[in-house]
């Protein structure tokens, strides 16, 4: 009877292994109104996509609130962990396996800065003589991204990104998620920002990731082509539906 007992419990923990093995830790951060994070709850597009595309090539994902600086750091590592909204640069292909896109974004990039400086930047030219804040690990633009000459502040979220802005000792800020730095100006009660007259016009692919080197390495094919799919046969722009957007024009 016991060696009966012993090998139930051996074969249960086989099944709990291999489940266990298949489940991704998600990292997700406020990108609203892809991504919302509302007292503890995780909601929004990005992640009803995922999950079904996961669903789909028998897998399952659990969520965390992690910051874009850690999850590009655990990314570097080779750690086990599933990205969303991640864009895809020539530097990140070195250890990064993208997902999808599940749609080409057109986006835009605007300059926060004090009331009353709105018209201090008109050109990229003027950005030489600013000082910038940026958020770590962030990707804008390729002319940008490239310039080693701007004088760059980094933060690590939208909070830290208004507090010098805010103080006075930092001219402007580039913001790829306008939604969610109105938001934390917002939570501050500080509305003393505004946008500067220029702006870029940019389209990005709206992939998810996970480490090249990795254990999840070897579901990406499988998960890649679950989200293609639901790309091409217009799940995405459903799921989206429900929400009220459009994949490929997100505000």
């Amino acid at each position: 009877m016991r060696r009966v007992i012993l090998t139930v419990v051996a074969i249960a923990s086989v099944f709990a292994t291999r489940a266990k093995a298949e489940d991704f830790q998600g990292h997700f951060r406020p990108r609203p109104p892809e991504m919302t994070v509302e007292n503890g709850k995780f909601s929004g597009p990005i992640k009803d996509v995922i999950e079904e595309a996961l669903h789909t090539a028998g897998m399952t994902i659990s969520w965390a609130d992690v910051p874009f600086a850690r999850s590009l750091k655990q990314l570097q590592d080779g750690d086990p962990v599933l990205v969303p909204r991640y864009n895809r640069t020539p530097d990140r292909e070195a250890f990064s396996l993208f997902l999808g896109p599940i749609a080409v974004q057109k986006r835009q990039i605007r300059f926060a800065v004090r009331q009353g400086d709105e018209h201090r930047i008109k050109s990229y030219a003027d950005l030489a003589a600013l000082s910038i804040g940026v958020k770590r690990g962030t990707a804008y633009f390729d002319q940008f991204d490239k310039d080693k000459s701007l004088h760059r502040e980094e933060a690590v979220d939208d909070q830290n990104l208004l507090l010098p802005l805010r103080a006075g000792h930092q001219d402007a800020a580039i913001v790829v998620d306008q939604i969610p730095f109105e938001n934390a100006a917002k939570a501050m009660g500080w509305g003393g920002y505004a946008w500067a007259d220029w702006k870029v016009d940019i389209e990005q692919g709206n992939y998810y990731a996970i480490a090249k080197s990795g254990p999840l390495a070897p579901k990406a094919a499988a998960i890649d082509a679950a989200l293609k799919a639901m790309a091409a046969n217009g799940r995405v722009k459903e799921i989206y539906a429900k929400y009220g957007l459009d994949p490929e024009h997100v505000e």
